[in-house]
């Protein structure tokens, strides 16, 4: 039997039907909606969806108002008349791998390529020149200054990756050849490589301050500016960056907790109509609450007005009993444990299928206090099983009478298997 504050809560949800008989297709409802038409109950006509009714019924949520910071615009890079394309591949010839043991001829006649080399790019004819430090470097045994002088040449025929590519074959010889490290440092220079620029022309004048002209001083402080510049930049995207990540996560936050106040307002408001339609106070899914019944208006096959009752039962149970029943936590906790209610079933589908279940002490202790709760009304089953049922008969009258003094004064388990023997 319901108690008191269900009962209320339930004639609260009847006085809203009334008034609006439309709610019964709410979504959170459908439950509520099967159960009447399983019951052949007429519902009521669904109401035309339109813009104007889903405002009324529900206002849509505003959704909040994020504002975008504006990106700045990036910064124009700067003009540099002196900038180069890169050049690509292929790149002139290196010298062969490993030491060799060069022939006097052959040291001769690297001599005189690169004798010759110089005499060109003297003369500006920079494509002789660089055939003929070529033929020199091909020779093999090259000094780290042969490559730095070809990378001159390359520098000045305005090809800055393959002049990069013989400054660090020089560097690869000889890792302190300051003249490598000036010509790479112009050559990032020209392609735009602030950064490393600046590290090769600081590193070829602590190598070598005599032979770091005006000139390349000059070529120092633009580098070191452009690259002071090009830190502060990346420094500030960092942050940027960063911020950008703060802020997200703080609005990822505040849509959380938006989300939460809604959901605990719309509890409270539900709560507030009498539990409609989140659900009725102290019933748990709403109508039934007995373990294994469906979250909603339920009932359970042979119960009284379809509320409560254990599928199998017979209908007309006084509700008081139901309610003792219902008020037993040790039977609700047995009522959850699945094997026991499909053992249940099994035998109120079949009292004689109690058979298989006399070696479990744990089941035909319970079905002694189930029929002690039931007492009277469920005296006319014992019959039917082996030997007759645990609290049925006098000690199940005396349990409807006196509550769980039947289920003491019935047959214990073990004279309940004896008679089960004597049947077989």
């Amino acid at each position: 039997m319901a108690d008191a504050a269900q009962l209320k809560a339930l004639e609260a949800f009847v006085a809203k039907f009334k008034e609006d008989p439309a709610i019964i297709h709410s979504p959170e409802l459908e439950f509520f909606k099967d159960f009447l038409a399983s019951l052949g109950a007429s519902l009521p006509a669904k109401p035309p969806t339109s813009p104007a009714a889903g405002a009324a019924a529900a206002p849509p949520t505003a959704e909040p108002v994020v504002e975008e910071e504006e990106e700045e615009p990036e910064e124009p890079e700067e003009d540099d008349p002196d900038r180069l394309e890169k050049d690509a591949e292929p790149f002139p010839e290196k010298a062969p791998q490993g030491e060799l043991e060069l022939t006097d001829e052959q040291l001769d006649k690297q001599g005189d390529a690169q004798g010759a080399a110089a005499e060109a790019m003297s003369d500006g004819n920079l494509e002789e020149a660089l055939a003929k430090f070529t033929e020199a470097i091909k020779i093999g045994n090259v000094a780290a200054n042969l490559y730095a002088k070809r990378a001159e040449a390359l520098l000045k025929l305005k090809r800055p990756c393959a002049c990069i590519a013989d400054c660090d074959a020089a560097l690869a010889v000889n890792q302190n050849n300051a003249r490598a490290y000036r010509v790479r440092g112009r050559a990032n220079r020209l392609i735009g490589n602030w950064e490393q620029a600046h590290k090769d022309l600081a590193q070829s004048q602590s190598l070598d301050f005599d032979s770091f002209g005006d000139a390349d001083v000059e070529l120092q402080k633009l580098v070191a500016a452009k690259w002071e510049k090009l830190q502060v930049k990346q420094r500030d995207a960092r942050i940027k960056a960063e911020e950008r990540k703060k802020a997200d996560l703080k609005k990822r936050k505040e849509e959380a907790t938006r989300v939460y106040e809604e959901q605990k307002k719309a509890e409270a408001a539900g709560a507030a109509a009498g539990g409609f339609p989140g659900g009725f106070p102290g019933m748990p899914g709403g109508m039934g609450g007995m373990p294994g019944m469906p979250g909603g208006m339920g009932g359970m096959p042979g119960m009284p007005g379809g509320m409560g009752g254990m599928p199998g039962m017979p209908a007309g149970i006084d509700p008081s009993m139901l309610s003792g029943l219902m008020s037993d936590p040790e039977l609700m906790a047995a009522f959850s444990n699945p094997k026991m209610m499909a053992a249940m079933q099994d035998i109120m589908s079949n009292p004689g299928n109690i058979g298989k279940y006399q070696s479990d002490p744990e089941f035909m202790a319970l079905m002694q206090k189930v029929m002690g709760k039931f007492g009277g009304a469920m005296g006319g089953m014992g019959g039917g099983f082996p030997g007759g049922m645990p609290g049925a008969g006098a000690g199940a009258t005396e349990g409807a009478a006196g509550g769980s003094a039947g289920a003491t004064s019935g047959p214990t388990v073990e004279e309940v298997n004896e008679d089960a023997n004597d049947v077989d």
